[in-house]
């Protein structure tokens, strides 16, 4: 079966692999004369429906420049083209199975369905002209009835596929705590800071002592947040009303001129190694929620200014499992995995259940 799929598509993708080639190669003269003295044949057969090489090649056939830069050899090249129309055969035929087990079924696909998909892809892609729709599928050699049944069969391998998927779906504690006891290694993390801060760049019409002198002023009232109404005043700062006592956050979105303000100013958990040494040594000598003097930076014609404020720390070492980053993290990997299995199963079951036939 292989050593037939490959001489096929060989002869049949490798002239797109070479189309930039000015003179034909051997292969493209191959590929002519193949494709004069050749029809297409059945590769398989899916439960009762027929897989040809050309269902084969339209899938292969895209990607065929790609395996033929990444070849070193001619022998790489078709070894890695086979490998390539192995699993598209593959995955067709998984793909029919799944729809003759909807068929087999008394589920019923309500024609509302295909009709509203299709409705959809006239108003998206064509502007709501059906004329135009029916013409792109001629010119590409298929008509509204063959497309209708592509989105027939479309809808109800995504159906089946979302229905092993749900049962996937839930992940309890006892799967969390067994992956994260299994890949505990992969929950190692250095020393860790949950830091805000606010950025405070020169104005066009400040001078450097003025920039900084405000730089002062942003630090000190906000160790004293009864101050930051009046210096909100004070450097004439628009912005909604502040509800309650204003304070670092909201600050930040007013005045920083980094890429956290709209954010508040968090920056999120940050590896101390990570850091800036200065704002690292700042960081060892503040306690949680205290604020820093500004820091100044000489970055470019103008210095720039950083106020940083810890919000929690986190030792170096093993992550909790507890810890809901990490619980999110593992239950998305669980899921991964989950999914994975009960789709392989699934899949087994039905090919033990139906019939393939490879020719």
């Amino acid at each position: 079966m292989k050593s037939f799929l490959l001489s096929c598509l060989l002869t049949l993708c490798v002239a797109s692999a070479h189309a930039q080639l000015k003179k034909p190669t051997l292969e493209e003269a191959a590929a002519k004369r193949w494709s004069e003295m050749h029809s297409d044949r059945i590769a398989a057969d899916a439960d009762g429906t027929g897989i040809t090489v050309s269902d084969i090649r339209r899938q292969v056939e895209p990607i065929a420049g790609q395996l033929r830069a990444a070849a070193k050899t001619d022998a790489e090249f078709e070894k890695a083209l086979a490998n390539a129309a192995d699993e598209s055969l593959n995955s067709i035929a998984e793909r029919q199975l799944v729809i003759a087990e909807f068929r087999a079924s008394t589920a019923r696909l309500p024609a509302s369905y295909i009709d509203a998909d299709i409705e959809e892809t006239i108003r998206r892609d064509f502007s709501g002209d059906r004329n135009r729709f029916v013409a792109s599928l001629r010119a590409a050699g298929t008509t509204p009835l063959a497309y209708r049944k592509y989105i027939e069969d479309r809808i109800i391998f995504d159906y089946m596929v979302s229905q092993v998927r749900r049962s996937a779906w839930d992940v309890n504690p006892g799967k969390i705590l067994e992956y994260y006891e299994k890949n505990k290694v992969d929950f190692v993390r250095k020393e860790q800071v949950k830091l805000r801060q606010i950025t405070i760049t020169q104005g066009a019409a400040e001078k450097p002592e003025e920039t900084a002198a405000r730089a002062a002023a942003w630090s000190d009232a906000l160790r004293h947040p009864e101050k930051i109404t009046a210096t909100l005043q004070r450097f004439k700062v628009a912005g909604k009303p502040i509800t309650g006592t204003p304070g670092f956050a909201d600050v930040a979105a007013r005045v920083s001129t980094d890429d956290f303000a709209s954010k508040g100013g968090d920056a999120g958990w940050r590896n101390v190694d990570d850091l800036n040494e200065a704002v690292t040594a700042k960081l060892k000598t503040l306690k949680v929620g205290e604020i820093s003097e500004p820091l100044k930076f000489d970055v470019g014609a103008a210095p720039i200014y950083v106020i940083v404020s810890p919000e929690a720390n986190r030792p170096k070492g093993h992550a909790s499992v507890n810890d809901p980053e990490v619980m999110a993290e593992i239950e998305v990997k669980v899921r991964q995995v989950g999914m994975k299995i009960a789709i392989k199963t699934w899949l087994d079951d039905l090919r033990a259940k139906h019939h393939v036939q490879i020719r």
